[in-house]
C-alpha cells in the first residue's frame, strides 16, 4: 500500500520536476510514510464514479471459472487496480494514449524491466479484451501497444558440477534438503506445484507423482531411484501429522509455501558456492537433460506439463557440443 502511494504521487508529478527533484521526493514519502500504518479505505472517496474496480472484480470471477492460477489472478488484479486508481476513470472513457503514457510513466519511475512492463500490458489487454467480449466498450485500449522489447537472457541449466556440489551441499544440511534437491531434480515440477503437493500424491508402488498443474490440469512425473530413496527417508523421519510433502523443521511443522522453498534452495546455493540456485533452474536442467539424452520433445513438454510444445523449446538447452559431434557423425562424408 505504501509502495502504492509513493508510486502514485511520482506519476502525478513527473511533468512538473526533474529526475533528481523525483529521486528527493521518493526518499522523502518513503521516510515519512514508514511512520503511520497505512489500511486502505473499504471505498475510494476519490474515484467515487470509477465503475473500473466492480469490471475488475467481475474479471477476476472470470480467470478463476477459467482455471487460471492463483498467482496470476493476483498479479493481474494488483496491475489493473494500480492503473484504475491512478487514471479514475470509467472504462468506457479509457483511451489508447491513457495506456501507452501510464506504462511509458511506470517504466519511467519505478525503472522496472521490459519484462515487467510486458506483464503488465498483457493484464490490461486480458482485461479489456474481457471488456470488449460483453459489450462494454467497443475496442481494446491496449492493443494500441505492441510488445515491449525484451533482452534475451541465456538462463542456464545446472552443469554435471554444479550438481554435483549442490547434492554434496544438501546432504550436509539434512535429509529435507537432500529430498527436496532429488525431487526438484528428477520430476522438473513447478515450485507452486510443489508447494501444492500431499504425502499422498505418491504412489510408492509405481514411483510416479500427480501433480495439479496450470489450469487445474493433472499430470504424472516420476521419481528416479534417488528421489524415491531420499524422500522416503525424509518422510519417515517426521514425526508431525501435517499432509504436505515439505515442511518447516519448526514446531508447528507448516506446510512450505512458495517462497520458504525458494529460500531452502538459496541456502543450498549459499552453502554450496554455486549462483542462482532457484526451484525453477532445475525444471531447466531437467528439460534439458532429457532432450539431450534422446527424449522426444513431445515428451518433455508432457513432463513439464507445457500446454504449447514453442514453451518447451524456449525451456531447453541444447548441449552444443553434442551438436557439434552429431553434425561430424552425420557429416563425415
Amino acid at each position: 500500500m505504501e509502495q502504492e502511494i509513493i508510486d502514485g504521487v511520482l506519476l502525478d508529478m513527473m511533468s512538473e520536476i526533474n529526475s533528481e527533484a523525483l529521486s528527493a521526493l521518493k526518499q522523502a514519502l518513503r521516510a515519512h510514510l514508514s511512520k503511520y500504518e497505512i489500511k486502505e479505505r473499504e471505498t475510494s472517496l476519490v474515484c467515487l464514479d470509477n465503475n473500473g474496480f466492480n469490471w475488475l472484480q467481475k474479471f477476476g470471477m472470470y480467470l478463476t471459472s477459467a482455471g487460471r492460477s492463483p498467482r496470476t489472478i493476483e498479479q493481474y488484479d494488483g496491475h489493473i487496480r494500480r492503473f484504475l486508481s491512478y487514471l479514475c476513470k470509467n472504462v468506457e472513457d479509457i483511451t489508447d494514449n491513457d495506456v501507452v503514457d501510464y506504462i511509458d510513466k511506470y517504466r519511467r519511475v519505478r525503472k522496472v524491466s521490459n519484462g515487467y512492463l510486458n506483464d503488465i500490458r498483457l493484464a490490461f489487454r486480458s482485461f479489456f479484451k474481457f471488456l470488449v467480449n460483453r459489450k462494454v466498450i467497443p475496442s481494446n485500449p491496449a492493443d494500441a501497444m505492441d510488445s515491449i522489447k525484451e533482452k534475451k537472457k541465456v538462463k542456464k541449466p545446472f552443469t554435471p558440477s554444479e550438481m554435483v556440489k549442490i547434492r554434496e551441499s544438501a546432504t550436509e544440511m539434512g535429509l529435507r534438503e537432500k529430498a527436496m534437491v532429488e525431487f526438484l531434480y528428477s520430476t522438473g515440477v513447478r515450485v507452486s506445484e510443489l508447494a501444492a503437493l500431499n504425502k499422498e500424491d505418491i504412489s510408492w508402488e509405481d514411483n510416479e507423482v500427480i501433480v495439479l498443474g496450470k489450469g487445474n490440469k493433472e499430470r504424472y512425473v516420476y521419481l528416479n531411484a534417488s528421489s524415491t530413496i531420499y524422500l522416503r527417508e525424509y518422510l519417515e523421519s517426521r514425526t508431525d501429522n501435517e499432509d504436505a510433502l515439505f515442511v518447516s523443521k519448526r514446531v508447528p511443522f507448516q506446510r512450505l509455501k512458495k517462497a520458504g522453498i525458494e529460500d531452502v534452495c538459496r541456502k543450498i546455493g549459499k552453502n554450496s558456492g554455486v549462483e542462482n540456485v532457484h526451484p525453477h533452474r532445475f525444471r531447466r536442467t531437467v528439460a534439458t537433460e532429457l532432450l539431450n539424452m534422446g527424449m522426444p520433445i513431445e515428451q518433455v513438454q508432457d513432463v513439464l506439463g507445457h500446454t504449447k510444445i514453442e514453451t518447451t523449446r524456449i525451456y531447453c538447452s541444447v548441449n552444443r557440443e553434442q551438436v557439434k559431434q552429431n553434425h561430424k557423425r552425420f557429416m563425415s562424408a
